[in-house]
């Protein structure tokens, strides 16, 4: 009915399209509908410790011990002390080896 009243009238319509635009590019005057009427465009109140994306080519070598734990924990990733996928063996460290 909403929609129609819309259509025909002018009437009964939302002010913003909230699937329309990215919404960090919104004016704040869309956010705050968009958020309000379906959750999109809320601003965000947790910011993550990690990027379990960023480096994962080189985890093993190349992330600290508190990523290593974050990741895991979180996402599952960079669980095993080694990843055994990677590299020659025969370049393996010793303790890799072990």
């Amino acid at each position: 009915k909403k929609e129609w009243c819309c259509d025909k009238y002018g009437k009964a319509c939302d002010p913003f399209d909230c699937n329309v635009g990215n919404s960090d590019r919104w004016p704040q005057s869309k956010k705050d509908y968009c958020c309000s009427k379906n959750g999109q465009g809320c601003p965000t109140t947790t910011t993550v410790p990690f990027d379990c994306n960023a480096g994962w080519a080189n985890w093993e070598a190349g992330w600290s011990a508190p990523k290593k734990e974050w990741c895991c924990e979180k996402y599952g990733k960079a669980c095993d002390p080694f990843d055994c996928n990677f590299a020659n063996p025969d370049m393996w460290p010793q303790s890799k080896k072990d």
